[in-house]
């Protein structure tokens, strides 16, 4: 049995390799809600994937950390 999070299969689609990825801030900035609120938000729903990286993914949003920075992805319902 693991310790901590189960890991589970990637939730990002394929097609994400395409996507633009920005900051926590930038993110935050466009949702119009503060940094640090966002940033908790994807702490609460990460999960550790298969491939060992750390992700996120609610309500249309797709975060991933690389190092100690986390990337985000707003899908198209919040690009509007």
């Amino acid at each position: 049995m693991t310790q901590g999070k189960l890991r589970r299969k990637s939730a990002f689609p394929d097609a994400m390799g395409e996507a633009h990825w920005s900051s926590i801030k930038v993110a935050a900035d466009a949702l119009g809600v503060p940094s640090v609120r966002l940033r908790r938000i994807i702490e609460r729903h990460a999960v550790r994937a298969a491939d060992g990286s750390v992700e996120a993914y609610f309500d249309g949003i797709y975060a991933r950390k690389l190092g100690r920075l986390w990337r985000v992805h707003l899908g198209e319902k919040w690009q509007q």
